[in-house]
């Protein structure tokens, strides 16, 4: 199988680089704004906290966590994107990173982490409170979500997406991830989709918030500072307005235990 990157630009142990059109990952402002937050919890003893990246695509945000001193295990299932992080495996020297082929629902079976990454997958999940549930379960500290939500306003519908309605308790909008039989046939080659579902829900950001509170995260917030110096303008008419997308953390403090 060729090994390909549709996204990732990860600096190898050699110096070059997997796609080099695109920001290094070590400087993404999604990354970026990851470590901030994983500084501030974890300033020491990163070798002792697991972290799992969830539908972790090419693998990079997996790397920099390693690079970071964290015991790491990337889980991806299409095999065009594991093959790329298996190739990414072979050219960095991380003996704290992993990468496992499998469903992201299938996370449990990996044991307990400290933190759960999640960039680009709950959006193409069809039941997202079931999957944060199943997340939960199996962290003990932290979730990271990086994520698009949907809006009352349905003059903000860049994706097409349903009309307000409401799933599993919570509202949001439906999105259509397969229009077809043939489409959903050839879903290896759409890295960028859901997996075995044909549509996925995506939740309205205030219900979002609400469903990472009621999965026993006690702390609760969204995490504004990967939107750089010019953050008004972004949420007013920049990319977080315009692509409803955002960073959402959960944390367990240990006060209902």
């Amino acid at each position: 199988m060729s090994i390909s990157f549709t996204a990732h630009n990860i600096r190898l142990d050699d110096g070059t680089f997997t796609k080099p059109t695109e920001v290094p990952m070590d400087q993404h402002p999604w990354f970026v704004s990851a470590r901030h937050i994983l500084q501030t919890i974890y300033p020491t003893d990163r070798e002792k906290i697991r972290i799992a990246d969830l539908g972790c695509l090419e693998g990079g945000y997996s790397v920099e966590f390693a690079r970071m001193g964290f015991d790491v295990v990337g889980i991806e299932v299409r095999d065009n994107n594991f093959a790329a992080c298996s190739f990414v495996k072979s050219k960095t020297k991380l003996p704290n990173l992993k990468f496992e082929k499998n469903d992201a629902w299938n996370l449990p079976s990996y044991g307990k982490f400290d933190v759960v990454f999640c960039c680009g997958l709950l959006y193409h999940m069809d039941m997202p409170k079931q999957f944060l549930e199943m997340i939960s379960s199996v962290t003990s500290r932290m979730i990271i979500l990086q994520t698009h939500f949907a809006t009352t306003d349905d003059k903000r519908n860049k994706f097409d997406l349903s009309p307000l309605c409401e799933h599993e308790g919570l509202r949001g909008r439906w999105y259509t991830e397969f229009a077809d039989d043939a489409f959903y046939n050839a879903r290896e080659e759409a890295r960028w989709a859901s997996w075995d579902n044909r549509r996925s829900f995506w939740i309205q950001r205030e219900f979002l918030l609400q469903a990472i509170r009621n999965v026993n995260f006690d702390v609760v917030l969204e995490q504004f500072d990967w939107l750089g110096e010019e953050s008004a303008r972004n949420m007013l008419d920049g990319y977080y307005h315009t692509d409803t997308r955002g960073t959402f953390i959960g944390i367990k403090t240990g006060a209902n235990t």
